[in-house]
């Protein structure tokens, strides 16, 4: 900008510089033909007065009146020339032999009776202003004025205003470099300001003690540049603050363009699409679940009702999905919203087959019982019938009672985050407890148990609760066994954990019924189980147990060889060391 304004002045300058001297330069021209014109008037007049002496002797008085004009200053050259155009006369030459009829002011004077013309002399080769006149009938008077002078003067004019022009566009460029500086200087500051600004510092502000319009548009910047630098910031902390919420939920969030290219994708997207690999600014392709997420976004952009859709995984995990178009986007982008129900299904197939098996465990005794006293109503019975159907009553009714309470520990483990009973129990004295309880059920199946248990390993649980969890794996073990076999109960450190094995030889587990083995009312064998008067509740409760104390559980098991669940609880803080003898 400013080079173009010093060239424009520059330009504009020398324009005026040439108008201005062309039009001095016509002045001056026009000046010098005037007093030319005067001069040859004079000239001529003279001549004129002489009328009858020059046709007597032409030669003489062109001479004679030329040296006249030559002493008193005027260097004019006198030529006489008759009708023919010869010329008879001449103040500097004797003799010339060129035809003058067809000279231009010969020929002027011919036709108005003076003539003008302004060339080069043919006969003394040097420029001359002429005028003519025509004596009518006689002669032709000519007189010339060199223009030696004019051309000097027309030269020096023209040198001086090249020079003058040369020290005139120096000046102005210098003068107008510097007003250019100074005018230009804010509006500098001003782009420089605007080109941080637009490469992100928007903290930029311009400085300086403009005045006029200048510092106006300065404060103006400088408010614009606030607002811009507020309005980004809060901007930015709005954009941070959804990013954070968004990367926090537990659903995926997932946005992509019309062509595939993700915008953004949360981290539990990632998680739950199971692909590292997709980022922003990457196609949205790769499993067969991706590709069908990518399908019902493209159908979202293409005007598809907005609603929640199921999609199952190739492992079989349930996602509900809902896809819309993102409003407000420049580009078309659409919206995906993944979330992992594979859970909430699962509680609810385990809701649902947790109440058909508590109306299906209910209903069998419920039946027995209401059998019982139909046929008890039903006609008078005697002693020994009656007593068998109050033994099938009792034995019912009691069956529900197990079933009743095993519900409602359940339900108390379940929902309880800490047992703030626990304290420091030594595990050999809880199994000792259950073997001495049991110990009639063992004895009437020929079961032999055997224990072995570190008598120095403590943990923090409810004794209530500890001899719950160890007589339901001890009771299962002597219920599931074979006539005659045996149970051992092992107790051992593992670091800081107390691991608690029951072993037995009974009739073992296949290995698909692991994976459910400790469901509520699930049962390997249906038929033993009712018949040995088992809830189906006892894995569940001993899973609950473990996790409760922050423990767990597992299994191995061999069909006909038995089985083997081992049991893993913390050790309590301050458990006393083996070579200690035990206080409690």
């Amino acid at each position: 900008m400013k080079k173009r304004l010093i060239a424009i002045n520059a330009v504009i300058v020398i324009i005026g510089f040439m108008v201005s001297f062309a039009i001095a330069g016509v002045r001056i021209q026009e000046q010098y033909r005037v007093e030319f014109n005067n001069r040859l008037d004079t000239a001529l007049a003279i001549l004129q007065t002489r009328e009858r002496t020059i046709l007597q002797d032409p030669k003489a008085v062109a001479e004679s009146v030329g040296q006249t004009l030559s002493q008193s200053g005027q260097q004019i050259r006198i030529s006489i020339i008759n009708p023919d155009g010869k010329v008879v006369g001449d103040s500097e030459k004797d003799e010339i032999n060129q035809n003058h009829l067809d000279r231009p002011e010969i020929q002027q004077a011919l036709r108005s009776g003076r003539g003008y013309d302004t060339r080069m002399s043919a006969s003394v080769q040097q420029r001359y202003y002429y005028e003519a006149v025509y004596v009518q009938g006689d002669f032709y008077l000519r007189a010339a004025l060199p223009t030696v002078e004019l051309d000097a003067s027309l030269k020096n004019l023209w040198m001086t205003a090249f020079f003058s022009m040369l020290i005139g566009i120096a000046v102005v460029c210098v003068l107008t470099g510097y007003l250019v500086c100074r005018v230009t200087q804010p509006l500098q500051k001003l782009s420089a300001a605007a080109k941080q600004i637009s490469g992100g510092d928007y903290s930029c502000r311009v400085n300086g003690n403009f005045r006029d319009e200048v510092g106006e548009l300065a404060l103006s910047f400088n408010h614009m540049a606030e607002n811009t630098e507020n309005a980004v910031v809060q901007l930015t902390r709005q954009q941070k603050q959804l990013e954070g919420v968004l990367q926090g939920m537990n659903d995926g969030v997932l946005a992509a363009s019309d062509d595939g290219t993700i915008l953004f994708m949360n981290q539990s997207a990632g998680r739950l699409l199971g692909s590292r690999s997709l980022t922003a600014g990457k196609k949205l392709e790769g499993s067969l679940l991706i590709n069908r997420i990518a399908e019902r976004m493209k159908g979202a952009l293409n005007g598809d009702s907005v609603e929640k859709q199921n999609l199952e995984a190739e492992d079989g995990k349930q996602y509900s999905l809902y896809t819309a178009a993102i409003p407000g986007q420049k580009d078309a982008a659409a919206l995906a919203v993944i979330t992992d129900e594979t859970r909430i299904r699962k509680l609810e197939r385990l809701r649902s087959e947790f109440v058909a098996n508590v109306t299906h465990e209910l209903k069998t005794p419920l039946t027995s019982i209401r059998g019982s006293i139909e046929l008890l109503k039903s006609t008078d019975r005697d002693e020994k019938t009656r007593r068998y159907f109050y033994d099938v009553l009792d034995i019912e009714a009691e069956r529900l009672q197990h079933l009743i309470d095993d519900m409602l520990v359940l339900s108390q483990i379940e929902n309880a985050k800490e047992d703030l009973s626990a304290r420091p129990c030594k595990v050999v004295r809880a199994v000792e407890n259950c073997v001495s309880r049991l110990q009639s059920v063992a004895e009437k199946a020929g079961i032999t148990v055997r224990v072995q248990v570190d008598p120095t390993m403590v943990v923090s649980c409810s004794p209530t609760r500890l001899e719950q969890l160890l007589g339901n794996l001890i009771e299962n073990a002597i219920k599931y066994n074979h006539a005659d076999g045996c149970v051992d109960i092992i107790g051992v450190r593992q670091r800081k954990t107390a691991v608690v094995r029951v072993r037995d030889n009974g009739i073992g587990i296949a290995p698909e019924h692991f994976s459910r083995l400790f469901e509520r009312f699930y049962r390997v064998d249906t038929s033993r189980s009712r018949e040995i008067g088992g809830t189906g509740l006892g894995l569940s409760i001993v899973k609950h147990l473990a996790v409760l104390y922050g423990g767990e559980v597992g299994v191995e098991s061999q069909v006909g060889k038995g089985s083997t669940f081992t049991v893993h609880l913390p050790l309590a803080p301050d458990v006393p060391d083996k070579n200690k003898k035990s206080t409690l």
